[in-house]
């Protein structure tokens, strides 16, 4: 299953969060600390240096491994950001359409025209009976722009449809509110194709401002025929908040105080070896974080859907 990271806060380097820590994102893509499954469907890191509105994110792809990639090896060591959502894919063998790898499965998706970004862990089981149900609740123009065969894509084509104006200034709430109305939508497709087997959609949308993570999962427990044992658990969530994140008397943390916090990492697992400072996201969990003032303020909201 996927693995994800994402940082809001002080420009923090690439290179930190891929490669340096103790249980870095790429070393999560063959030797995850959580999850013994490997990930080695392709990579892809959205991010921003700075929160201004006219800012155009840095968007990298790559189908191959990242651990022997050198252009991302490169821009890791010169690019810092204060938002960014990083992915690992691992493909679903047994899920039709989910197994192509390809550039255009690759995670995080940004359409062309939204400063919007989705990046996803989990799976939506039957997807192919149900997506074409989702149309009519995808806006013409976005579904256009829909290349690839995943889940993933269509989920971020149906949150960017609640929106009036997806490349307008958002506020945290708006882009909640945004993926409760995809997450409900899902739902009742899935009520009325009778689909009741287990799905999970950890999802990590932002808008290099303020970033939204979910820790949730359809019908957890329903399971029918050959089903991969990463998805028969409740994919992984955690969190740590503080300041300068990096290498402090041996150990890869944070520092400071929680409540005098101006960053945040939340990954599909911690990034260290010491978890003591990491907190595990309740499930059924909706997180809003906004950082305002140099400051990080968190929210927690029961997904109910």
């Amino acid at each position: 299953m996927c693995r994800v990271v994402s940082y809001l806060g002080t420009p923090l380097s690439l290179n930190t969060l891929l490669y340096e820590s103790d249980s870095s994102l790429v070393r999560q893509a063959y030797d995850p600390s959580i999850m013994a499954v490997l990930n080695l469907a392709g990579f892809g890191v959205a991010a921003w240096r700075s929160a201004e509105e006219n800012e155009e994110a840095l968007l990298y792809k790559d189908p191959g491994l990242p651990m022997f990639d050198r252009n991302l090896m490169s821009l890791a060591r010169t690019y810092d950001g204060s938002c960014i959502v990083a992915h690992v894919r691992g493909a679903n063998y047994f899920e039709a359409g989910s197994a192509d790898v390809g550039r255009s499965n690759l995670h995080p998706f940004r359409f062309s025209g939204s400063r919007l970004t989705l990046a996803h862990n989990g799976g939506l089981h039957r997807f192919a009976e149900m997506k074409y149900d989702l149309l009519p609740f995808i806006r013409p123009e976005l579904a256009s722009k829909i290349e690839g065969t995943t889940d993933s894509e269509w989920i971020y084509a149906l949150v960017l449809s609640q929106i009036d104006g997806p490349d307008h200034d958002l506020a945290p709430e708006e882009i909640r509110d945004a993926v409760f109305g995809a997450l409900r939508i899902i739902r009742d497709v899935r009520t009325r194709r009778g689909i009741d087997l287990a799905s999970g959609v950890n999802l990590f949308v932002t808008d290099g401002r303020s970033l939204i993570a979910t820790r949730f999962a359809y019908d957890f427990g329903c399971y029918e025929g050959r089903i991969s044992e990463s998805n028969r658990m409740f994919q992984s969530l955690w969190y740590t908040t503080g300041r300068d994140y990096g290498l402090h008397y041996g150990e890869w943390q944070m520092t400071g105080a929680v409540e005098d916090a101006d960053s945040i990492l939340i990954a599909s697992e911690p990034l260290t070896r010491d978890v003591s400072k990491w907190i595990e996201v309740p499930e059924y969990t909706l997180l809003t974080v906004n950082r305002d003032g140099g400051r990080i303020s968190i929210q927690a909201t029961d997904v109910d859907v």
